[in-house]
């Protein structure tokens, strides 16, 4: 119940970002590929693609006109950069960003080499200018913004209160008009740039959990790091997107509800640091994602980034994190890690040997794509095991014959055979509204399916005994109007049981109501359950037609 909790509040709190809503997308990000440059990346693209990823960061290392190398981790700090020194990179940025990964970030440190007072202005000018270079790159490279690491690797303490920077009031002023300087450089280069960060007001959580606002930190804290982004926020225009991604993400739990609980941090507590002015651009501009850290499911006991088995496999521990990570997220949770790889490279590292993430945990690659992109990968699972002969219909009558030996005897109290096909049921609201039955003139490769008209709130019912801990592809095909569904529903004995756990799988909306569609998706039998009954659902208006056919429920072993 507490999972269902957090859901239902995630869904009413937070905001709709983007036109594909809803979809979740893992960006590649680790020390592979921090080492290779975008020559390495160009050539391994095919293997690169075939990852469940939705894109990469990508590292730039340019030269400079003397020819000395030019990366973008010291953007900050970097004498002025010139753009023809990128022509060449920008190139193969756009061949990266040509094929499947359509969410590749240029990446970006924002902890400079050494410390920018926040006076002077020469100084900010030249990092406003580099870092306008680098959201340049990623426009015309076709990426979809910057990945923003701030971790302050060097110890320079840019976004602390320093004894030389004076007074907090004034320091943080100063830090915020920095901020708008930053923003408005690189929105003026890509107006509708996302800006992934590993932290962004998530980086002094224990400020906003503590009740902290803006105006208090400062003399607790001395933290300028807020102010510098309320500049972000004072700038920012409407097309670009923020997303605080926040690193914590590699120690939270799913057992525990961390990433629900931290996505409500971020989006309801977090404002207290945010200026009242910005708190509406904050609500619609800024995103909830997580990091994930691969290492905690490969790293031995003894390391203290370590997660162990859940049920006798790490990969569940994997699975159950990174689900729950995809769910609270708003769309992007970012993957990294430092032992292994990516893919086999062509180009040997020091340690030449070094296995795929795959490699060390069988079963990664797959679980990642079933998290990300489940319908994609039921249909290739259904495809592949309908060729090869290992998946069998356990639908009574998918095909809708019709009946042989009379009507069949109801399967509840509410449920009617009717004039349907044999082995389906039918339940309705209202008893007087709307029509059913067997269609003997239109089917999927037949003339046999069941209809419904004028029907708002009502189902077609197939059924299957199911064992707890079981995984079921099912799928279904409708044609018409209204608003067709599937819904996995649970059974003990006859009786309703985990209403929460209920699986429901809508027809794609972009498709052409007149054809068939298929709707699919995977149904993990509860420990409470000993049915499965599939509903084929509909919401149609009073002259309102749909079709639904070839149900299927098929045991994944």
């Amino acid at each position: 119940m507490r999972c269902s909790f957090f859901l239902a509040l995630l869904l009413a709190l937070t905001a709709t970002h983007a036109d594909d809503f809803g979809k979740k997308r893992f960006i590649g990000h680790s020390w592979d590929l921090l080492w290779v440059n975008t020559q390495d990346l160009v050539r391994n693209q095919e293997a690169l693609e075939k990852l469940p990823l939705e894109g990469i960061s990508i590292s730039i290392y340019a030269k400079d006109a003397e020819g000395k190398q030019v990366n973008l981790r010291t953007a900050m700090t970097a004498p002025p950069w010139e753009r023809n020194w990128f022509e060449e990179e920008i190139s193969r940025v756009k061949q990266i960003s040509s094929g499947r990964f359509k969410h590749n970030l240029i990446c970006t440190f924002w902890a400079p080499r050494q410390r920018l007072a926040w006076n002077d202005d020469t100084a900010w000018a030249n990092a406003a200018h580099n870092l306008a270079i680098a959201a340049w790159i990623a426009r015309e490279g076709g990426a979809k913004g910057l990945l923003m690491d701030p971790e302050d690797y060097p110890r320079t303490q840019q976004y602390t209160l320093q004894p030389e920077d004076g007074a907090y009031e004034e320091t943080a002023a100063l830090a915020r008009r920095r901020g708008a300087q930053v923003m408005q450089a690189m929105t003026a280069e890509y107006p509708d740039i996302t800006l992934l960060a590993f932290w962004l007001f998530s980086l002094n959580r224990t400020l906003y959990q503590s009740k902290v606002d803006l105006a208090d930190c400062a003399y607790a804290h001395d933290i300028l790091w807020a102010h510098f982004l309320n500049g972000f926020l004072d700038a920012i225009p409407p097309g670009a997107t923020m997303v605080d991604a926040t690193e914590y993400g590699y120690r939270f739990e799913a057992a525990n509800q961390d990433f629900y609980k931290s996505a409500w941090e971020i989006a309801k507590r977090a404002p207290t640091l945010v200026a009242p002015e910005n708190r509406v651009k904050y609500s619609k501009q800024v995103q909830v994602g997580f990091g994930l850290y691969l290492d905690m499911y490969t790293n031995d006991e003894t390391s203290r980034w370590y997660f162990g088995p859940l049920d006798g496999s790490r990969l569940n521990h994997l699975r159950a994190n990174f689900s729950q990570a995809c769910h609270a997220s708003d769309q992007y949770c970012w993957v990294y890690g430092e032992k292994y790889r990516w893919i086999k490279w062509d180009w040997k590292f020091k340690d030449r040997d070094a296995p795929t993430w795959e490699e060390q945990l069988p079963g990664f690659e797959h679980a990642l794509a079933l998290i990300a992109d489940p319908d994609r990968v039921c249909r290739q699972l259904l495809d592949e095991g309908l060729a090869q002969g290992t998946l069998v219909n356990l639908v009574t009558n998918p095909d809708c014959s019709p009946l042989q030996k009379g009507e069949l005897k109801d399967d509840a109290a509410d449920w009617t055979a009717g004039n349907l096909p044999e082995g389906w049921s039918f339940w309705r609201f209202d008893e007087k509204q709307g029509d059913f039955g067997l269609d003997t003139s239109k089917g999927l490769g037949d003339n046999y399916s069941a209809r419904a008209t004028g029907v708002r709130n009502g189902c077609f019912i197939v059924r299957i005994p199911a064992a707890p801990g079981n995984t079921y592809l099912v799928e279904g095909y409708a044609v018409g109007e209204g608003s067709p569904y599937l819904r996995a529903r649970w059974q003990k004995e006859g009786k309703w049981v985990v209403p929460d756990k209920d699986v429901i799988v809508y027809f794609d909306k972009s498709q052409d109501p007149s054809q068939w569609r298929q709707a699919i998706g995977l149904a993990n039998v509860p420990p409470e359950a000993d049915s499965l009954i599939l509903l084929m659902g509909m919401g149609l208006g009073p002259n309102q037609t749909v079709w639904f056919d070839k149900p299927g429920i098929y045991h994944l072993q």
